[in-house]
């Protein structure tokens, strides 16, 4: 680069990071002279041979808002203006961490309305995957404070962090936003991350061939428009305006909504689906806006009623909510219509969801009898090829601007997309978190993560793997990924939501991200953090009774799945080294868990708590409210 100019970070409205020397940089022609004035201070710096120029500012206290003037001998000159100093947190993963607050507008509208606080700005960076080499400035972005007009882009699990950090010092807080739902940890990593990993690094040399990305991209964009294109051509339902008044109903057969399509006659069926019934609406409904919410549905829809247009999502994840405008709705005899593709054999009406209409003055339930009849059968759509998911892709279009950026650390929720091969989860968390500190020249930068929730991915997701052990496995390597200095780790499991991948309580997903940066930042002395194991004994006859001693008292939640300990198991080691888990029965007393089983032939040799998809029974709490984490742990053999 040889021209003036600022990264897009450094920008108006952004945030500084408080209490550290922070590095301001930018670009010129080589030889310049730059001149970076701030809070009454001057800083000089030569660009160098490629056209770059830094400085280190000194230390600043929290406080702002301030303005910065940035001039060459040249005589260009920008003044920066709205800066605030506090903590500057870089947010980053898939989709629970780039999940944004319009998803969740309906669970907090107080908090939305009610929305403006200066103090926290986030700056979310705009997806792009570059397999070169890490990108010097990132394409597009903003800081962006929060408003009711501006909120519902943050991300919820950042916004909420940022709230209870600025509720609980009183500091202003930045989030760079650099998270994409469905990446893996690798694209997230850089080449020297990922060292030793051959099969990564020849996918990341392969996806560095343009004219090979190029047609990836081509080829994803056929065959699904061929697949769609070649399904509508054969819909009778379109062909015949199924979703139109006067439909002839008599060969149409009945199900019951919300279902799974492999419970019924629609078994591994693909292709297209007509659901359809009447509902009645009252004359003080009539003529007036409503809503329509339908669950999530899979894979696709298109919503009518009366005949009309709606509503259409074009994929399983989204919650189906969509606005029924004014005049369509008439007293008496209404009609709804749903047009379901289904791309993979395993469509269905997601149970436990909200499937009704209403507005202020009335609420009509959708769930019950539907008829439906299938428009057209089709082979399975073939996978889509997501390259931005590949290794280094992200780290170099999406991270790597950020490296010189001064921040207070890092918040990572991630883990979902790699439940396929997890066993090496926790390598790729070592090599990543040293990583990010050498690039941030910073050896004790903080690392806050979320373990994964609680989610029957074997029930409700089609990607589940085959074991079912995915999920359970990689929340086991988090956990021991605590022993990495200077990391944090959120428990989720109660926070999850056993039917949906993106559950919505990010209010209290951020909540415990605070309290842990609260500690690990300010020292505050508070209880963050859920009961541990600190010793496993054993006792009785052949030591077949094991004894959890725990760091704190242990509660069970009045009501929690009727208050009964179901997921604790204990593990038998066979002759050939396999462990066989069976269940044990829990008895609490205080900081001591008492497991015993009775289907026991040799002492236990492992013991684990909530190792599945979600829990069974009832969790475990501290009298603070944070619940016991999942965990699998040898038994030692020295115990009598």
């Amino acid at each position: 680069m040889s021209e003036w100019k600022l990264p897009r970070l450094i920008s108006n409205g952004m945030v500084l990071q408080q209490k550290k020397r922070v590095r301001i940089w930018g670009f010129d022609k080589p030889g310049r002279k730059v001149m970076v004035a701030f809070l009454g201070e001057e800083y000089v710096a030569l660009t160098d041979r490629e056209g770059v120029w830094e400085i280190w500012m000194q230390e600043t206290e929290a406080g702002g808002p301030y303005a910065m003037d940035i001039r060459d001998d040249a005589g260009n000159e920008t003044v920066i203006k709205d800066i605030l100093v506090g903590d500057v947190w870089i947010c980053a993963g898939q989709s629970n961490m780039e999940l944004p607050m319009e998803r969740v507008k309906d669970r907090y509208p107080k908090e939305i309305a009610d929305c403006t606080n200066p103090a926290i700005r986030t700056f979310k960076i705009t997806e792009h995957a570059d397999f070169h080499a890490p990108l010097a400035d990132h394409l597009t972005g903003e800081w962006k404070q929060a408003e009711s007009d501006t909120i519902l882009r943050f991300s919820a699990t950042a916004y909420f962090f940022a709230l209870q950090m600025y509720q609980l010092t009183g500091v202003p807080v930045g989030l760079i936003n650099a998270s994409l739902g469905g990446s893996r940890i690798e694209s997230w990593m850089s080449r020297e991350m990922l060292e030793d990993c051959q099969e990564a690094l020849d996918t990341a040399d392969r996806y560095a061939d343009d004219a090979f990305v190029q047609g990836v991209l081509l080829q994803n964009q056929k065959q699904a428009e061929e697949w769609h294109e070649r399904l509508d051509s054969l819909d009778a339902g379109l062909k015949e305006h199924w979703e139109k008044d006067g439909v002839d109903l008599r060969d149409w057969a009945d199900v019951k909504i919300p279902f799974f399509f492999r419970d019924t006659d629609l078994k591994d069926f693909i292709g297209s689906v007509w659901f359809r019934r009447s509902f009645q609406v009252p004359a003080e409904m009539a003529g007036r806006e409503a809503k329509v919410w339908l669950g999530t549905i899979v894979d696709s829809d298109t919503v009518y009623i009366n005949g009309v247009w709606v509503g259409h999502t074009d994929y399983q994840y989204p919650p189906r909510k969509y606005p029924v405008p004014a005049g369509l709705l008439r007293a008496g005899e209404n009609t709804i219509t749903i047009r379901v593709k289904c791309e993979n054999g395993r469509g269905r009406f997601t149970p436990d969801k909200t499937y009704a209409l209403w507005n202020e003055a009335h609420r009509i339930e959708l769930e019950g009898k539907w008829n439906y009849k299938i428009g057209a059968s089709c082979e399975q759509i073939l996978p889509t090829d997501f390259v931005n998911w590949k290794p280094t892709g992200l780290f170099n279009g999406m991270m790597a601007p950020c490296r010189k950026y001064t921040i207070a650390g890092f918040l990572w929720y991630q883990g979902e997309s790699n439940t396929h091969v997890p066993e090496v989860y926790l390598d790729r968390m070592q090599r990543m978190i040293a990583g990010y500190r050498r690039d941030w020249q910073e050896d004790t930068l903080p690392f806050l993560y979320v373990q994964l929730p609680n989610f029957a991915i074997d029930i409700y997701d089609s990607d589940a793997d085959e074991t079912g052990q995915g999920w359970p496995v990689v929340r086991e390597l988090q956990r021991q990924a605590q022993a990495i200095p200077d990391t944090g780790m959120a428990v989720a499991i109660d926070l999850g939501e056993d039917n949906d991948l993106h559950p919505l309580n990010k209010r209290d997903i951020g909540g415990r991200l605070a309290m842990l940066a609260a500690k690990k930042l300010y020292g505050r002395d508070m209880q963050c953090e859920g009961p541990r194991i600190e010793r496993i004994g054993t006792m009785g006859g052949q030591g077949r009774t094991v004894v959890l001693e725990l760091n704190a008292e242990a509660v069970v939640r009045e009501g929690e799945k009727g208050g009964t300990i179901l997921d604790f198991e204990l593990g038998e080691r066979r002759a050939d080294g396999e462990v066989v888990w069976l269940p044990a029965e829990a008895e609490l007393f205080g900081d001591r868990i008492m497991l015993k089983c009775g289907e026991l032939s040799d002492p236990p040799a492992a013991v684990r708590y909530c190792f599945a998809n979600t829990n069974r029974g009832a969790l475990l709490y501290n009298i603070q409210g944070y619940p016991m984490g999942p965990f699998r742990m040898e038994i030692p053999t020295d115990n009598g």
